[in-house]
């Protein structure tokens, strides 16, 4: 019974695939909202710092 299980693959299935022109989209577009947010933290920090001082 064991034996069966550890043979066994796991299942494979068919919506879970994307391209790949879309999947390096995808990631393209994370960074660019990622840094679009870093920059914006830097910028407010710096605002913040420059107002307390």
């Amino acid at each position: 019974m064991n034996k069966d299980q550890n043979s066994r693959k796991s299942p494979q299935y068919a919506d879970s695939s994307i391209s790949d022109k879309a999947f390096k989209r995808a990631i393209l577009w994370f960074f660019i909202y990622c840094s679009i947010f870093i920059i914006g933290v830097v910028f407010a920090v710096g605002a913040d710092h420059s107002y307390l001082n």
